[in-house]
């Protein structure tokens, strides 16, 4: 086993937080300052092997020739000759850089669809895009905010008004890093133009700057009641139409102020995304507007991020290079990101044995196969995958209907009682159903609040769903080690039985029976719906509920959802922006927009029925809190206290069930607990032969720990 000596840690950058003035300031030492080591791109869930930073010990492309005939270096002694002077460079870099050229998998089905970053909505394209073009800011991997090209911001009139200051040495060059131009402020107002444009942009990534940025929405409708010609003449200049509308200034070269609909308190953690992303007009210009920039490739396209592409085969391969004019001077970059497109994850297993490329993110089965073979060579080399900034829950459907239309009584009778709902909160013992999604360690990706964590943080640095977790009284510890934390079979047990004689005083039949879908074909789909089967019979017993297994065609919304004829249903939600608002603003019951009351619940319309009357009272009382919530917006604090509340309330109702977050194995040769980004192959950590399961176990707990 390799020593942790390589493992290194790196302080983080601090913030500066004052009100009343631009906060998030840095210095120039602190900006450039060394920076753990692991930015990890996004990983795509489920579906998808998705390559985040992966680092490479790559197969040299071309043979290691002597210098002249009289050498007698080998070809093996030039490759490590030239692997040692590459280390050698990388050493003035803080951190562990075993690797300098990097080799990741992509799944072939999910190829880049766009060179514009303003047209993609999907992190299989900004996996890739982030790379390229970067914005004002940039997240850590606990989604903190760190200066980008804007190296300090902020709000004095609790987040109405915005300020971004930008650093002056960034510039846009093209693929083979030649300098095409400065980027400065204009180019953000340029790009934003772009976007709310509906006849540029097809209105792709308009839903955010719509909400948040005056006059946004206004422009995007004008520009909707344009021809095509008329709009693409628009442009962000001085005197335009968009600068007379949108309120967003840039009134230098090196300034940006923006103006929101209303106090936006988070409005900064949209600018590491499209909203924040610059795009220049000499560029448009240099393309023959719209429609070639709408064409561009990674040959004519203009870069200021990490890398630009310097090959890219549709299908097959891409290779990123270093930007030699990338601001940050003293990050650590691969001298070349190669990347791989490959059929299926078993392919991409056969390549990482073969030294080919340096991640895998591995399935169920294989996890077993390497964990129960202590002779397998990868036995000591699971590792935890990189985490997935996302809640699933369970979403009761509280006006369910059968196959003919008519109201499934029995079961919405049953789900509106408080009683029947907790019986399954805290009766039902999950860690089988874990099991699918992280065989070996399964509590790890146990879920306890509607909130995904690393998303909001206290001025004391603490996350917000812990305290979440203290108003539901939530334990430290399980009752019984290796439990779920809220599984108490003595209160579901005691919950059933009280549902059961308030209900059959209603005229509910028992068991109740509860109709799960899963689509036709998908033997996984199938496989978690019977383990759910076996644990609903297992907790609650199964003269309390019975699951019944459906299956649909094709689409689960319109098969299902939009005929109402899910009992239960399971969702993820990863937020929009930083603020808790993004998810509990989906579970109101007094908004169209609120995509779970309106899509699962089915709560904002529910008939007004003796029965539903106290769920009804329920959602509107949590409703109530989270408006009260929301326009708290100068105390950070109190918003945060406020917003807890409410989030507590809904789940000691039971009004919705938590269940997982995504925690699933890899091998890696890539730091994947790293505390920096996961945006950009920028500062990984690496090792050649692979991290071992102790040594990312360690980094990940010591991470918890700071």
């Amino acid at each position: 086993m390799r020593s942790l000596l390589c493992i290194l840690w790196y302080k983080t950058m601090g913030a500066s937080i004052r009100m009343g003035k631009i906060f998030c300031k840095r210095s120039k030492e602190d900006i450039i300052m060394n920076k753990t080591a692991t930015k990890v791109l996004a990983l795509c869930a489920a579906a998808m092997m998705t390559l985040t930073a992966c680092t490479g010990n790559a197969p040299a492309t071309e043979e290691e020739k002597p210098s002249d005939a009289a050498s007698t270096e080998t070809k093996d002694e030039a490759t490590d000759k030239k692997d040692e002077d590459k280390t050698a460079d990388a050493s003035a870099v803080t951190g562990k850089h075993e690797i300098t050229d990097l080799v990741l998998p992509k799944l072939a089905q999910n190829e880049l669809t766009t060179f514009n970053i303003l047209h993609s909505e999907t992190n299989e394209d900004f996996e890739i895009l982030f790379n390229l073009v970067e914005g004002l800011l940039e997240k850590d991997s606990l989604d903190k905010r760190h200066p980008c090209v804007a190296t300090e911001w902020g709000t004095e009139d609790g987040g109405l008004n915005w300020t971004f200051k930008l650093r002056n040495d960034v510039k846009w060059v093209d693929m083979n890093g030649n300098v095409k131009a400065d980027c400065v402020a204009d180019d953000f107002l340029t790009a934003l133009e772009w976007t709310l444009n509906f006849h540029k942009n097809d209105s792709i990534g308009t839903s955010m700057p719509c909400q948040m940025i005056k006059g946004a929405q206004e422009y995007y409708d004008y520009t909707k009641g344009l021809s095509k010609e008329e709009a693409y003449a628009l442009t962000a200049g001085e005197g335009s139409k968009f600068r007379e509308m949108v309120a967003v200034e840039a009134p230098d070269a090196y300034t940006l102020h923006y103006t929101c609909t209303a106090e936006k308190p988070y409005f900064d953690s949209l600018m590491s995304y499209t909203t924040g992303m610059p795009m220049s007009q000499a560029m448009i210009d240099e393309l023959g507007g719209v429609d070639g920039v709408r064409a561009m490739n990674n040959e004519n396209m203009w870069y200021n991020s990490c890398y630009t592409m310097t090959s890219y085969l549709q299908g097959n391969e891409k290779v990123l290079t270093k930007n030699p004019e990338y601001w940050d001077k003293d990050c650590f970059l691969f001298d070349t990101v190669t990347i791989r497109m490959v059929e299926s994850n078993d392919v991409a297993y056969q390549l990482y044995q073969s030294g080919e490329v340096d991640y895998v993110k591995l399935g169920e089965s294989m996890v077993k196969t390497i964990s129960e073979n202590p002779n397998h060579e990868f036995h000591d080399y699971l590792v935890p995958d990189v985490p997935a900034a996302y809640s699933n829950q369970f979403h009761w459907n509280y006006d369910k209907h059968l196959e003919d239309g008519s109201e499934d009584v029995n079961w919405n009778k049953a789900i509106a009682n408080e009683n029947f709902r907790k019986a399954m909160y805290y009766g039902l013992d999950l860690t089988d159903f874990l099991r699918r999604e992280n065989t070996l360690d399964p509590l790890s990706c146990q879920n306890d609040t509607f909130t995904c964590d690393r998303l909001s943080y206290t001025s004391d640095g603490r996350d917000y769903t812990d305290l979440v977790k203290e108003k539901i009284n939530l334990p430290a510890e399980p009752k019984v080690e290796g439990n779920p934390t809220r599984f108490d079979p003595e209160k579901g047990q005691e919950y059933k039985a009280k549902a059961m004689e308030e209900l059959t005083a209603q005229g509910v039949t028992f068991p109740v029976e509860l109709d799960w879908f899963v689509k036709g074909g998908n033997q996984q789909a199938l496989d978690m719906a019977s383990v759910l089967q076996t644990v609903f019979k297992n907790s609650l017993g199964d003269d309390f509920i019975t699951v019944k297994i459906n299956q649909y065609v094709s689409s689960i919304n319109q098969e299902v959802r939009t005929p109402k004829l899910q009992s239960v249903q399971t969702s993820g939600w990863g937020a929009d922006y930083s603020d808790p608002e993004n998810y509990l603003t989906q579970m109101v019951n007094d908004s169209d927009a609120a995509w779970y009351a309106t899509s699962f619940e089915n709560i904002k319309d529910l008939p007004e029925k003796d029965y539903n009357k106290e769920v009804i009272a329920q959602f509107t009382e949590f409703t109530k809190l989270v408006n009260e919530a929301v326009v708290i917006t100068k105390d950070m604090d109190a918003r945060y206290d406020a917003l807890a509340t409410a989030e507590a309330y809904l789940l000691e109702h039971a009004l919705v069930m938590p269940s997982s977050t995504t925690s699933s194995f890899a091998l890696s040769r890539f730091n994947t607990q790293g505390e920096w980004a996961k945006e950009k192959i920028k500062n990984f950590e690496t090792c050649k032969d692979g991290y071992t399961y102790e040594e990312m176990v360690a980094i990940r707990d010591a991470r918890k720990a700071k």
